[in-house]
């Protein structure tokens, strides 16, 4: 117990000692970031919707960030996760539970559909890649199953977590701030409570992640071979982070469900790859340090890339047709961006070795 302690506090050392070198530095970017968010959204009237469904799916984000930054397996789960909670989720709302209950129930599905991928790669030995597409591949019929063979399943007149505060609060705003403010009042309601959910749980994350059990996952997905030789079990660390991970991506189902007003079984169509360009754009931007600041980076990324979907739309004035070919294009303007960063400064470095090779030689010849 002592080594695992030795091992996990070093582990923590090294990640945390950028962050307390340079604390302001992510919440300087973060502020630059929201200025120059908000003036695109003023400049091209973008509608603050955008910030509630990135909220909404921000959680797929941090998911995404555990399975291939911490533990760096490739999981795709995701995509049945997602939609097997928006399913539970939504069933539940109309067969007349309570709305807030449901997030718990969307969370213990997503938990148990990675599970079951975690249950294939460790006592099948089945690739992960491998085993998450066979997990999705049956989540569909699962979706189906949950929604009745109905492929949408509508939540108009039932209770969600956003139906209590959309009244009061748009009589606030229109008392307050005029009849202009009426349509907006619904996303501000959204942005509100799915910002307080997703707060809350990237704290507990957060508070979790600095925990003795999250140490070890961190310090499993660093080096596995020495948590082995430690003797602490590194496939019940694979079974609970994929646990905790889908769990999350459950979650952010049923938010999503709730804020769309409407379960689809296609609805996760894709999320991995949303929550891949999430994280990307979180680090790229953000440039975190720690582990907490790189879960607040993962969730963040996603807002940014609905904000950035939104600006192109606004942009180019597309039609909404155009959604999955305008994602596809910011997805891969957010996983090409580092990479194109680092052929930049390899051109710079390379230029400025053959200048000195020209100076060099010029001094040789004199």
């Amino acid at each position: 117990m002592l080594a695992k302690t030795d091992v996990t506090s070093v582990h923590e050392n090294v990640t945390a000692a950028p962050a307390r070198r340079f604390p302001n530095l992510f919440l300087l970017r973060l502020l630059l970031l929201t200025l120059v968010a908000t003036a695109l959204m003023s400049l091209f009237n973008i509608n603050i919707g955008a910030i509630g469904q990135g909220l909404a799916y921000s959680l797929v984000g941090v998911a995404v960030f555990i399975t291939f930054r911490i533990l760096r397996i490739p999981d795709l789960t995701v995509d049945g996760a997602f939609a097997v909670g928006g399913a539970v989720c939504a069933a539940m709302i109309v067969a007349g539970t309570q709305a807030e209950m449901t997030l718990l129930a969307a969370l213990l599905a997503g938990a148990v559909a990675g599970l079951i991928t975690a249950l294939i790669t460790v006592s099948l030995k089945i690739e992960g890649l491998l085993a998450s597409i066979i997990v999705i591949t049956g989540a569909y019929t699962i979706t189906l199953r949950v929604l009745e063979a109905r492929s949408n399943l509508p939540l108009l007149n039932e209770r969600t977590i956003l139906t209590p505060y959309q009244l009061p609060l748009r009589t606030w705003l229109v008392e307050t701030f005029g009849d202009n403010m009426r349509r907006q009042s619904n996303n501000i309601v959204e942005i509100i409570v799915i910002g307080a959910v997703v707060t809350v749980v990237l704290m507990l994350l957060n508070w979790f992640m600095h925990t003795e059990l999250g140490l070890t996952i961190r310090a499993a997905g660093q080096n596995s071979q020495l948590v082995q030789a430690l003797g602490i079990n590194h496939q019940i660390m694979i079974v609970l982070t994929l646990m905790l991970s889908n769990g999350l991506v459950g979650l952010a189902g049923a938010l999503t469900v709730q804020q769309l007003g409407f379960a689809d079984v296609s609805l996760g169509f894709g999320v991995i790859i949303r929550g891949l360009a999430a994280v990307m754009i979180g680090e790229v931007l953000l440039r975190p340090r720690s582990v907490g600041q790189r879960i607040a980076a993962a969730a963040l990324g996603m807002i940014v890339f609905d904000i950035s979907r939104a600006w192109v739309f606004a942009a180019l004035d597309l039609p909404t047709t155009d959604i999955r070919l305008v994602s596809a294009l910011v997805v891969l303007a957010a996983l090409a961006a580092p990479r194109l960063a680092e052929r930049w400064k390899e051109w710079q470095k390379n230029r400025m070795r053959r200048a000195e090779s020209r100076r060099f030689g010029e001094e040789e010849r004199a």
